[in-house]
């Protein structure tokens, strides 16, 4: 069993412009030899905490597995896992009160392309499978596979999810069109979770951000004055790309890059006076703050520099090498109350590479709680 802390225990706060941040010690939500990274957190409906984690390889599978863990004392001690299959990067919470888990690697369908997904019933932890799965239909071009002869196609789903103003679910997805040399992330709307339509094309190819993967892995959220902001990767080590709709999802300003804020996987959440943090990284695990919720200033915290100064015995170290770096930079954050925000991510000691047996060290996820006072 990993060790686990009784409470949350104060260990530095720092002063920014107009806002104090207090953070954390670092809280093990679980370690183990074998992979254990690319972590996810979310808010359930019943207050709970759910995160997954995947204990598989840094490669496309016909049919994902995803660690399942849940917390119920705000993320101080959690389950031991459960395990799913073809679901675990993306959430959506229905109106009826149940959640979506919606899959990662999508396959053809006669109708467009899909994959199984799994329901959790309302203030269950339980995961029903539904084989016959989500499927989004509607694209703009032809998905092709991702690799010839494994029955994957291009695009995943990836991303926060939002309700629109009137009750239409709305999700992300991204991946490469036939012909296209980078890719796009498109926005996918859907009236009951299951069923996804095309909505609109966020950031394509041809998107001006600098970087040669081209649009990615994006968060969304709605900012103050009601407009949705997403922010996306476009290559490890740049600045992530940013624009806003002001209608919905339907169209996006021309994107923009992000000056310091970097570089996969971005996380967003919106705190109750209308902050917003964003989560990121890589090099490094950052969290940035911006205090006037529209999107633009943001304020930077070394959360890789507190794990080290907290945990000496476990540093994460950097390097330039993507196999040896030790962490995937892959992070979480959710807001759980006004003033408060969880950031999750992970430590990989050998990197990308499997931990041989007489390594005497473990892959393991981690939590901060970070408190913020004007």
């Amino acid at each position: 069993m990993p060790d686990r802390a009784n409470a949350w225990i104060d260990a530095e706060t720092v002063e920014l412009e107009g806002l104090r941040v207090t953070l954390t010690e670092p809280v093990l939500v679980g370690r183990r030899k074998g992979y254990f990274w690319f972590p996810n957190l979310w808010n359930m409906p019943n207050g709970e905490l759910l995160s997954t984690i995947s204990p598989v390889p840094d490669i496309h599978l016909s049919g994902v597995p995803y660690l399942v863990l849940w917390s119920r004392d705000g993320g101080l001690t959690w389950t031991e896992p459960q395990v799913s299959c073809d679901g675990g990067q993306t959430l959506l919470h229905l109106h009826s009160g149940d959640s979506i888990l919606l899959p990662y690697d999508l396959r053809p369908r006669p109708q467009g392309i899909g994959a199984p997904h799994n329901v959790i019933p309302a203030g269950q932890r339980e995961f029903d499978y539904v084989p016959t799965g989500v499927v989004i239909t509607g694209m703009p071009s032809p998905v092709p596979l991702i690799v010839p002869g494994l029955d994957v196609v291009s695009f995943s789903f990836n991303g926060q999810t939002l309700w629109l103003q009137d009750g239409t679910y709305l999700a992300t997805a991204y991946g490469h069109f036939e012909g296209d040399q980078r890719d796009s992330v498109v926005a996918v709307e859907s009236t009951d979770g299951v069923n996804w339509t095309f909505r609109s094309v966020i950031a394509g190819a041809d998107c001006p951000v600098p970087g040669n993967g081209g649009p990615s892995e994006s968060a969304i959220c709605r900012t103050p004055d009601g407009r949705i902001m997403c922010v996306f990767r476009v290559e490890s080590r740049m600045p992530l790309g940013q624009t806003w709709s002001n209608d919905e999802g339907r169209t996006w300003a021309p994107a923009v890059p992000m000056p310091g804020v970097f570089s996969v996987q971005p996380g967003l959440a919106v705190m109750a006076d209308g902050a917003i943090a964003l989560a990121a990284g890589r090099p490094g695990l950052y969290l940035w703050l911006n205090t006037d919720g529209g999107g633009q200033n943001w304020q930077q915290l070394d959360i890789l520099a507190h794990h080290n100064s907290c945990l000496p015995d476990e540093q994460i170290t950097y390097s330039e090498d993507l196999s040896r770096q030790q962490t995937t930079s892959y992070t979480e954050v959710v807001a759980v109350d006004e003033n408060t925000l969880l950031y999750m991510y992970d430590r990989v000691p050998n990197g990308w590479r499997r931990i041989p047996e007489d390594m005497d060290d473990t892959n393991s996820v981690w939590l901060i709680r970070a408190t913020l006072n004007a």
